[in-house]
């Protein structure tokens, strides 16, 4: 047996939304399919961009952003890495929700700025501010809509 589609795990609800996309038997199944493939991967976006914001909020300079970017931490087991970690999904994104998933594959991040000696506090106002923008633009985008 000859593996035909391989995906890696956490592209495969975008490889499925593929699949039905091609497969919808009418142009309005096809629409509603291709409407929730653009929300999957604008969702993912968010969450890339969010997460560079807040290392880039954690950091000192733009050269220890992108360390702690491309570098690899081991301090997954911490207290500090579970309480930031904690901390995140209760303010911004809950990787329990499909729609969100992808966090999982940013947190390492989280890890490498704890590797690098940020203190815990500065991550947790680095999220804080993050997500306080975040809400922001999604109420001012909430109000745009109503006045249309």
């Amino acid at each position: 047996m000859e593996p035909r589609d391989c995906v890696a795990n956490q592209d495969v609800p975008v490889a499925i939304l593929q699949k039905r996309i091609l497969s919808a038997k009418s142009p309005e199944d096809k629409r509603k399919l291709e409407k929730k493939m653009d929300e999957l991967m604008q969702s993912r976006e968010l969450v890339r961009d969010v997460m560079h914001q807040i290392v880039e909020k954690s950091t000192d300079s733009a050269e220890h952003a992108h360390r702690v970017m491309n570098s690899k931490s081991s301090a997954y087991t911490s207290k500090p890495y579970k309480d930031v970690v904690e901390y995140f999904r209760a303010k911004s994104f809950d990787w329990h929700d499909p729609k969100y998933q992808t966090t999982l594959q940013h947190l390492y991040l989280f890890s490498n700025l704890l590797g690098e000696k940020v203190p815990v506090e500065r991550i947790k106002a680095a999220i804080d501010e993050v997500t306080a923008t975040l809400k922001e633009e999604k109420a001012d985008v909430a109000v745009a809509t109503q006045a249309k």
